[in-house]
């Protein structure tokens, strides 16, 4: 059993045969997301925003709850349901529940690398506007470990990687980073855990070790960057991350910028 700030979480028994459905470019790599009933929504309009590129119903989904995996597999989605009821409603940031689920993206990095395959993992408040895969299929190619988006508002900082959209390659080097299943590693997460979570276990325990490629903002901003300065980047927008607020703050965001795609009939299940 895995062990975070507060109780223990299930070990995800993730396999070659659960993730094969959504493997992408030659089997090398997949997309994937994590969720819970009180997130769905977000999730969907992400998935939606995948739509025009063909990519939604690659993107290898991780639910927290049944009532969730149900709605998302009658949709068409691939989905590995974790049967923790505790964590089906929305977990604001830092909040109650919010530990336990940045601790699952950490496992589900490692569990997906440790199948020797390469990861992107998308949270649920972003939006596509481009097809991302070129850029992944060209960072395939390349030598580093890591490209991660950039959480600062400038370009040459790495003091803060956020993540929220990061593109991780296979290695044991970069398997042992993120063993955050062992003894070791679920100490290193309690220091983590009601700090930035697993975004903290990124930038003190990841980042010193690999060779990491921060994303440029103008492609990949954050929420910070997009709030003040989206008419002067939005032509040259990738995906846009809807954070650097809390709660459903979110939402209303993504509705003042037309970013929210789903429809009155997409909303009610």
């Amino acid at each position: 059993m895995s062990v975070t700030a507060n109780t223990k979480t299930k070990n995800l028994h993730i396999t070659l045969e659960n993730i094969a459905p959504c493997l992408l470019h030659n089997n090398t790599f997949v997309m994937t997301t994590i969720t819970n009933y009180g997130y769905i929504l977000y999730t969907l309009n992400m998935l939606k925003s995948l739509k025009p590129f063909g990519l939604d119903k690659n993107v290898f989904i991780v639910a927290m709850d049944e009532r969730c995996t149900t709605i998302l597999k009658k949709a068409g989605y691939h989905v590995f349901c974790v049967h923790e009821k505790s964590l089906g409603t929305f977990c604001p940031w830092n909040m109650k529940g919010y530990d336990k689920i940045c601790y699952y993206k950490l496992e589900l990095l490692y569990r997906i690398l440790s199948l020797e395959k390469n990861v992107l993992l998308i949270d649920g408040d972003i939006v596509f506007l481009k097809n991302p895969i070129n850029d992944i299929l060209q960072w395939s190619n390349e030598a580093d470990d890591i490209w991660i988006q950039n959480d600062t508002t400038d370009d040459k900082s790495r003091t803060n990687m956020c993540t929220g959209y990061m593109f991780i390659k296979t290695s044991k080097k970069i398997c042992d980073l993120y063993d955050c299943v062992s003894e070791e590693g679920q100490k290193k997460y309690l220091k983590c855990a009601f700090d930035n979570n697993d975004q903290t276990y990124f930038n003190e325990y990841v980042k010193p070790e690999c060779n990491m490629n921060a994303l440029p903002l103008e492609k990949y901003p954050n929420g910070n960057v997009f709030y003040r300065v989206s008419e002067e980047i939005y032509d040259t927008i990738i995906m846009v991350h809807f954070n650097w607020v809390v709660g459903h703050l979110k939402m209303a965001k993504m509705k003042e910028h037309k970013m929210w795609l789903l429809t009155e009939e997409e909303e009610s299940f």
